[in-house]
């Protein structure tokens, strides 16, 4: 039996990648001997592809033709998964739906890399060994091997990756630990660069960089450091011992000789008076040098009280640093590194125009207030918007902490663990309880709602216990 139309479709195949627009001419004739009307659909596309026809209808005369025109627009994100498509092309009556027929049509979607890498911190200070967490994403299509390795211009890095290696399906993320170690440096700080490199397993293929800096601290001057530190400690309990004790001698000796003073008569007021009287001039008063003046109780308090507020920064319990403390302007990574943490922005976490390389944090004083924020290296007036990243030392993760936010409720916080595992924080703290279940707090990512920018005045901080 003839079937009572005739369909043809150009062209008969198609090459695409995501994103592309297509266009395919579906050619109808009516072999009936009735007037028909006839649509077509394409089945078989990739998810999020759209399709438009013109005309969606086309009315054919009994042995005439017509042509529809279909075009189909693929998605860019997410892309679909790359492979060959057998789209098939059905045409059919709009009134007789046993009157139809069914073209293939194989579209071939190629495959995208879109691999992301993503360092934190950035910057690790410490001695001969520091530790990064790398954010590796697969936007692409297809499944992908990823190799990782790190380098530095003087090769004396040696870097470790747990795992070594990934295997990413399309759409996903993993994190992977690495371990860096170098000679320590004997007397002058090193800073090391490290590039960072996913290389895809496939032909072709272009590698992904990132960068990350270990700062080391030298060998010397760590040691003259402690040395000095303790012989510090040694003159000032010395000092409060001593001080105290020179200030009650001397003022028991002024004590005795005030008295003595009092006691001696002069020759003509002894001449002067009975014999009675004379024996009781002549006695010494016991209690003036028995009694020690009030001053002199009192020095070891005033002396000893300096002494409790020279107390290390790291040291004790809870410490607030107000946040504003340096003058306004971009401020160095490591102005608080004394404090236990590093500040940068973190332009990664969240795409602001014109911010992609804005990595610095800056104090701003306007009408608002003074405060913390987001900023480029050399303009604090720019890409407050994006997220101010809080990165505790290497060696001093925090036991709880608390932001003080310039406008309440008007920032949102993710907080990264020890054991690298991940929260959130409307009210901008972390419990001590919550922080020692996952060995400290190792950053704090500071991000704005609705579109605001991010201020900040304080920071509370507990060391872990």
């Amino acid at each position: 039996m003839t079937l009572p139309l005739r369909v043809n479709v150009a062209p008969e195949r198609a090459d695409a990648s995501p994103g592309d627009n297509l266009q395919f001419d579906v050619t109808v004739r009516n072999a009936s001997d009735i007037v028909e009307h006839y649509g077509v659909e394409l089945l078989g596309l990739p998810d999020g592809a759209t399709v438009r026809t013109e005309p969606e209808v086309a009315k054919l005369r009994p042995a005439e033709s017509g042509t529809l025109t279909v075009r189909v627009a693929l998605p860019v994100q997410p892309p679909a998964p790359a492979g060959t498509y057998v789209v098939g092309a059905l045409v059919r009556s709009k009134y007789r739906h046993d009157v139809s027929r069914c073209v293939e049509l194989p579209i071939q979607l190629a495959s995208v890399e879109q691999i992301t890498l993503r360092t934190t911190p950035e910057v690790v200070t410490g001695g001969r060994s520091g530790q990064y967490t790398l954010e590796i994403a697969n936007g692409g299509n297809a499944p992908v091997r990823l190799y990782l390795a790190a380098t530095d211009p003087e090769r004396r890095v040696s870097a470790v990756f747990q795992p070594g290696w990934l295997d990413l399906p399309p759409g996903t993320t993993a994190r992977v630990l690495l371990s860096v170690s170098a000679p320590l440096p004997w007397n002058k700080e090193k800073q090391r660069q490290l590039t960072l490199t996913v290389t895809p397993d496939m032909p072709g293929a272009t590698p992904v960089t990132g960068t990350a800096t270990f700062v080391q601290q030298p060998r010397i001057a760590s040691k003259v450091a402690k040395i000095a530190g303790i012989a510090a400690g040694v003159v000032v309990l010395a000092a409060a011992i001593a001080v105290p004790l020179l200030v009650t001698r001397a003022n028991d000796n002024k004590a005795q000789n005030a008295a003595a003073t009092q006691a001696a008569p002069t020759p003509a007021a002894t001449a002067a008076q009975p014999p009675a009287q004379q024996q009781s001039a002549a006695a010494p008063p016991v209690t003036s040098a028995a009694a020690p003046p009030v001053q002199a109780s009192e020095a070891p308090a005033t002396t000893a009280a300096p002494a409790a507020t020279t107390a290390p920064p790291n040291g004790g319990g809870a410490r607030e640093i107000d946040l504003t403390t340096p003058p306004p302007g971009p401020v160095a990574s490591d102005v608080f590194r004394n404090d236990g943490f590093l500040v940068s922005a973190d332009p990664k976490a969240l795409a602001v125009p014109g911010c992609d390389t804005a990595q610095s944090a800056a104090v701003v004083e306007d009408a608002s207030g003074k405060f913390l924020t987001s900023s480029t290296a050399d303009d604090a007036t720019k890409c407050h918007e994006v997220p101010l990243l809080i990165d505790f030392l290497q060696d001093t993760p925090a036991g709880a902490v608390q932001v003080t936010p310039l406008v309440p409720n008007s920032l949102t916080m993710e907080v990264t663990f020890r054991d690298l595992s991940r929260g959130t924080s409307a009210t901008l703290t972390v419990p001590p309880d919550i922080s020692a279940a996952h060995g400290g707090v190792d950053q704090l990512l500071i991000r704005a709602l609705g579109g605001g920018p991010v201020a900040v005045t304080k920071l509370k901080v507990a060391p872990l216990t």
